[in-house]
């Protein structure tokens, strides 16, 4: 798999410790366009601005617990827009209860990572989202 490093990536979360170690895992991953957001209303900001400039991002990932507007909000105001039906959403959850998780994938998350994060896990979704971006793109062409 190859990595495509140009990506666009929105972290939200209101933790931040944890918007800055995934920030750093991606940067050490070779990403470096990466946004952050502080909570659920910011990362709405983030995405309607992104539609106006027609500059999407390719993968956001989203606290489920936030202040403002929850993460799941997010992730159904995002599945909204048919331009970003290809972007891949992967929800951090300390919520382990499995409704919960499925309940973010039936809603449209790629993906879900339990909190709290390990490095090997949150490099192995990356890996896997980038692949299910690849895959995506290839099936458009």
């Amino acid at each position: 798999m190859s990595l495509d490093l140009q990506s666009k990536i929105l972290i939200a979360d209101d933790h931040f410790l944890i918007r800055q170690f995934v920030k750093r895992t991606l940067v050490d991953s070779g990403f470096q366009n990466i946004d952050l957001a502080n909570d659920g209303t910011e990362a709405v900001e983030a995405i309607t601005t992104s539609l106006a400039n027609k500059n999407l991002y390719d993968i956001i990932f989203l606290d489920w617990n936030m202040p403002q507007m929850s993460g799941i909000d997010v992730l159904a105001y995002i599945r909204t827009k048919p331009q970003y039906q290809n972007t891949a959403i992967v929800m951090f959850t300390a919520e382990s209860e499995k409704q919960n998780i499925m309940k973010a994938i039936k809603m449209g998350a790629t993906s879900y990572i339990l909190k709290p994060i390990a490095p090997i896990e949150l490099n192995k979704k990356i890996r896997e989202v980038m692949d299910w971006l690849k895959n995506r793109r290839m099936a458009k062409t």
